[in-house]
């Protein structure tokens, strides 16, 4: 745990106080002292680990913050999801996500990725991603163990791409792809991306490994996952 300065020291005791002080003394409960305390011992971990640019929730460990606070890894992962409804803080989920890729295992069995999500709010933000845009995604999570079809990781970083340039390009790659195989282009939708291709039945691993190619500079995850498969 990283010292507080004497000013950051201060402006929680000013956070703390704005709870008791104002005429509602003892409508702040223990359940919420206890979370605005979690609140500043997160925030604090989490810029102790920044890069300046991105917030990086993941150098934090459930199990590092439930040896300093003495409580169990469940509450630590309940308390960050609170946390972040309560006193939310910005982070880049797609910058987060792509920084785990490498450490990911691809299973040729099952043809899933599979990595570990360590932080629970970067988990929602994926589903909540995937939900907003109808996205046929199947996504197991052991609590931490996110496992998803690699058809279903090219469909996203195509969602996530801001360059509908770049989106053009992809999208004309998996064609080829799908040509290049004899199977038939016409039974690949685009707004169905992931189970198309599951149901065509193409192998999608060179596409993956060319993404740094045609994604556009911003897509951290095409990055990713185009170092992962070049290995």
């Amino acid at each position: 745990m990283q010292p507080w300065t004497i000013e950051e020291k201060a402006e929680m005791f000013d956070k703390l106080a704005m709870h008791f002080y104002r005429q509602n003394f003892g409508t702040f409960s223990k359940g919420d002292t206890e979370l605005l305390m979690f609140n500043f011992l997160l925030e604090n971990e989490i810029r102790s680990h920044s890069d300046g640019a991105v917030l990086n929730y993941n150098a934090v460990s459930d199990y590092k913050l439930s040896k300093i606070l003495g409580i169990t890894q469940q509450k630590v992962r309940n308390l960050k999801i609170k946390k972040q409804l309560i006193y939310p803080i910005e982070f880049d989920w797609k910058h987060s996500l792509a920084g785990l890729i490498e450490n990911a295992r691809y299973d040729k069995e099952t043809k899933k990725i599979i990595l570990s999500i360590p932080d629970p709010n970067l988990l929602i933000e994926i589903q909540n991603f995937i939900e907003e845009r109808g996205g046929y995604f199947t996504i197991q999570s052991n609590n931490k163990l996110l496992q998803l079809r690699i058809e279903y990781f090219l469909e996203l970083t195509v969602l996530v791409d801001d360059s509908e340039k770049a989106k053009k390009k992809i999208i004309k790659r998996i064609k080829n792809e799908i040509q290049r195989s004899e199977k038939h282009e016409n039974d690949f939708d685009e707004k169905s991306i992931g189970r198309s291709l599951i149901d065509i039945g193409v192998n999608v691993t060179g596409i993956l490994s060319d993404l740094s190619s045609i994604a556009s500079e911003s897509n951290a995850i095409a990055k990713a996952l185009s170092l992962f498969f070049n290995f």
